[in-house]
């Protein structure tokens, strides 16, 4: 697919200054998790048009975070409009690519997901910016990997009032990074959880430790464990137990012992 013909012509320097001055609105769309328990936490759920950072809760937990971010995007109405999956080569070369078939299996529909390759991060940044600000999208997936100094507080009030200004949902996923200054809406922790086994011991559902780390809008940090069910595309609040994990493996650990959501 050509990517030129589906986002405008639009680069960082046609923002204009009026980002500096960004504000999340407490007036605007939430999207619900679908837990009951977070999504009271959160006062009815996380800013449909803003921005949202995740980190793993160890290096391990890179792919976990890239996934709930996925997942919340599913959770918007279908529509049009795709989710956008933006990333640069390095982050290519270090996590690989998304699977169709594993996608189907979580609920979602891979027709819908645009990939989207740069060179290097700071194409990257440029793409994403582009695609939130276009009409293909609503909801955009910029992944980026280590402590990269290009994703600071003014890159991502770049990308905070994109969002804000389309309604475009503007997910960030860090692997393998700690916490920056960012103008993220919300800011988490996301590692995989051992799942509740279904019938027959066979492996759960994905199921995920979340802790809120941070929230512009004044919401107090908390921690939760969810589990997402592909049949109705949304999390629910998942008891502190469970023996089986979820069936996606983490090379680094004892397959017998841990499997990654």
């Amino acid at each position: 697919m050509n990517i030129k013909a589906i986002l405008p012509k639009a680069t960082f320097s046609s923002v204009p200054n009026a980002w500096r001055q960004y504000q999340p609105n407490a007036s605007q769309p939430l999207l619900p998790i679908g837990a009951a328990e977070v999504d009271e936490h959160l006062r009815g759920g996380i800013t449909q048009a803003g921005l949202h950072e995740f980190f793993g809760g160890a290096k391990a937990d890179s792919h976990a975070a890239a996934a709930f971010a996925l997942l919340l995007a599913w959770r918007l109405p279908e529509s049009d409009a795709g989710i956008f999956w933006v990333t640069g080569d390095k982050e290519r070369q270090t996590s690989g690519r998304l699977y169709p078939l594993g996608l189907s299996a979580m609920g979602g529909n891979p027709a819908r997901i645009f990939l989207v390759q740069t060179a290097d991060l700071r194409d990257a940044l440029r793409a994403a910016a582009d695609a939130i600000r276009s009409k293909a999208a609503n909801a955009v997936i910029l992944e980026t990997h280590g402590n990269a100094r290009l994703v600071d507080l003014t890159s991502t009030r770049r990308l905070a009032l994109a969002a804000a200004e389309s309604g475009v949902l503007a997910l960030l996923v860090r692997g393998d990074a700690v916490p920056m200054p960012s103008a993220a809406s919300t800011r988490w922790r996301i590692c995989s959880a051992p799942s509740v086994p279904l019938l027959g011991n066979a492996p759960g559902l994905p199921t995920f430790d979340i802790n809120l780390l941070r929230h512009r809008g004044g919401t107090a940090s908390f921690a939760a464990r969810v589990t997402w069910d592909h049949a109705t595309r949304s999390f629910f609040d998942t008891p502190l137990s469970g023996g089986l994990s979820a069936p996606v493996t983490d090379t680094e650990a004892d397959p017998q012992q841990r499997f990654r959501a």
